[in-house]
């Protein structure tokens, strides 16, 4: 669960942190300043923005929001992208590149797929809620007419005087 909350926390610094990483190390410091460079300068923003979509997704779910930690798979998968950026960052290899392509891409995907496996379970739970509420409801409403049932002598309350003052006097 720590580990868990940490990535919850980690996503939006690191979805700045580590395109810079990426921008500095590969573009300025080992490739120097050049063509590579420009490549790097057009790719990061756009990691920047896949990693703040990721992320976006991840925390828009309620059960994260809730939790305030993201789910096993979720850490897992960020880890990977995450180590393989890092790595990024150190080897020049077109395997690493393919490799934070292959995740950022799977990454969102799975983002989406967890969003709405969580939007569906939490709408049929819903729904199920509304359904024993009407259910119960109805088996409270009588389904059927109910027969009468003689409950015997019955004595009735009222606020005026409804008795005959003289009950001598013959009736008109």
């Amino acid at each position: 669960m720590v580990v868990r909350r940490v990535v919850y926390r980690a996503l939006f610094p690191l979805a700045v942190l580590l395109p810079v990483w990426v921008l500095v190390s590969r573009g300025i410091l080992l490739d120097g300043i050049g063509w590579g460079f420009l490549g790097y300068l057009v790719v990061t923003p756009i990691l920047f923005v896949l990693l703040l979509v990721i992320g976006g997704i991840i925390v828009w779910r309620p059960g994260v929001r809730q939790d305030r930690a993201v789910s096993t798979w979720d850490a897992l998968v960020l880890g990977a992208l995450w180590l393989v950026l890092i790595a990024a960052g150190f080897i020049a290899h077109p395997a690493i590149v393919a490799a934070a392509v292959v995740l950022v891409i799977g990454a969102f995907w799975f983002a989406v797929w967890e969003f709405a496996t969580e939007s569906r379970r939490r709408f049929r739970a819903a729904m199920d809620d509304i359904d024993a509420t009407l259910a119960g409801a109805r088996a409270s409403a009588p389904q059927q007419q109910q027969r009468t049932i003689d409950i015997g002598e019955v004595i009735v309350v009222t606020s005026t005087d409804v008795t005959d003052p003289d009950p001598d006097r013959p009736a008109s």
